[in-house]
């Protein structure tokens, strides 16, 4: 089967560059926004020119030489001062005492001379010097947004660098959810495979490395679905065959038993009689044998259930007194509850019947004689619980696992010589046929297992 392909197929590089062409275009228009607005806002007389404080300097820079007294008012705007002596001492000025000193150090050997931030300017005088801190960068016109804004330069770089993450994040993000949605094809296709459902069809995802992917995945699962019809075939003509071999021997083994029968009414002698009891004790082992091949030929295949609606009294009545006869074997304890039982349920009489009997049997299997077993029934939710609780050693770490398991025998010293651990595994199969479960526990009361089959109502 072809990939269902839908629409055109890309390359996920193009995919890739078609995003990262995105997010270029939408960070350089970012910075022609704010380009525009910072043109906008100078424009508009808001902001002073980068060289305001400069040139304003160079007009006043005479008059401050020639005056007596350095006053704040001879300093131009946007610009600092500090005024000191031949040798250093700071006499005045607006510059805090340790931009004093740095200013003092930058123009100690030069006349002009500049940092990182600021340019400096030193004005000689007889007795004074005076040192000018300014800054060539747009500032705003405005005093308090002076006082309360970061400067123009910082403030733009970071509104960009704010919307640069955004949009980082935003087109990331559309990215990632577009990369997933055309993941899902690959995602669903595996899921199915893994599931063993493969009756579906694998569609494309629209892009050329994934598809490449999911055409090895549609090759993967038609040859499992091969493979798994050949093996479902295999094991339906091993099931047929092993039923019908099994029915076919019973026809032998009536036979030998007719006529064994038939000699044990003949004249005998001892050696004879002895003879004639071990034919009869092989003959109904090998009878045993063929039930137990029957039974596992019909839980595999599957029980064919007819459900009918089932008078709760009358059923529990009937099972109280098949367990009551299992238990006499031993000589046990029944205690047998019912809660909130429904009035009619609708199941497979004969084998929910035969399901409930096999959990007792194992329970009493793997208990002590003169012990006790407990078997409720009980109704919550549209569900129908039956659970057997015994008294025994319980369940180990691996039986709870295993112990459905088809022919699963757990500790040998608890086994039985005639069930082969088929009992949990056919009461399990026929819960499973009703829609129902089986689980395996252990009791933290009585210390023994607890095994309950709950089926719909």
């Amino acid at each position: 089967m072809e990939l269902k392909i839908k629409g055109r197929t890309v390359k996920l590089r193009t995919i890739f560059i078609r995003y990262l062409s995105m997010f270029c275009f939408g960070t350089i228009l970012w910075a022609l926004i704010l380009i525009f607005f910072y043109s906008v806002f100078a424009s508009s007389g808001m902001l002073y020119p980068a060289n305001y404080a400069e040139q304003q300097l160079g007009k006043t820079k005479d008059v401050i030489v020639s005056s007596e007294i350095i006053s704040p008012e001879l300093i131009p705007n946007l610009c600092d001062y500090a005024v000191y002596t031949p040798n250093g001492a700071i006499l005045s000025g607006n510059l805090n005492q340790y931009d004093a000193k740095k200013a003092w150090n930058r123009v100690l050997t030069c006349e002009k001379s500049q940092d990182l931030f600021y340019n400096y300017m030193k004005i000689s005088k007889k007795d004074q010097v005076c040192v000018i801190r300014y800054s060539l960068s747009p500032q705003y016109k405005s005093p308090v947004l002076r006082k309360y804004l970061p400067k123009i330069e910082p403030l733009t770089f970071l509104i960009f660098m704010v919307g640069f993450i955004l949009s980082t994040f935003i087109l990331a993000s559309i990215f990632g959810r577009k990369l997933t949605q055309k993941m899902g094809s690959l995602q669903y296709t595996t899921e199915k495979i893994q599931n063993q459902e493969l009756e579906f069809t694998v569609e494309s995802s629209g892009v050329l490395e994934i598809d490449d992917v999911l055409r090895s995945m549609e090759k993967m699962k038609d040859a499992l679905k091969e493979s798994l019809k050949r093996q479902w075939d295999l094991e339906q003509t091993r099931r047929e065959q092993m039923s019908a071999l099994a029915h076919d021997i019973k026809t032998p083994i009536t036979i030998v038993r007719g006529n064994v029968d038939l000699l044990s009414e003949t004249n005998q002698t001892e050696e004879q009689k002895e003879y004639i009891t071990y034919i009869e004790e092989s003959t109904h082992q090998m009878e045993q044998y063929i039930k137990t091949l029957i039974e596992i030929s019909k839980a595999e295949a599957g029980y064919f259930l007819r459900k009918e609606p089932i008078d709760s009294k009358n059923f529990m009545e009937n099972i109280s007194n098949q367990i009551d006869a299992v238990v006499a074997v031993k000589k046990m304890t029944l205690n047998f509850e019912t809660s909130n039982a429904p009035t009619f349920f609708y199941a497979d009489y004969g084998l929910l019947q035969r399901a409930i009997l096999n959990l007792v049997s194992n329970a009493v299997e793997f208990s002590s004689k003169n012990g006790k077993i407990i078997f409720k029934m009980e109704s919550a939710q549209n569900h129908i619980r039956f659970c057997v609780v015994d008294y025994g050693k319980g369940f180990s770490a691996v039986d709870l696992k295993q112990a459905t398991q088809q022919f699963y025998m757990g500790d040998k010293s608890r086994t039985s010589n005639t069930h082969y651990g088929m009992g949990l595994f056919i009461a399990n199969s026929i819960a499973i046929q009703h829609g129902g479960t089986l689980s395996i526990a252990n009791s933290e009361v009585t210390g023994g297992g607890i095994v309950t089959i709950e089926i719909p109502a």
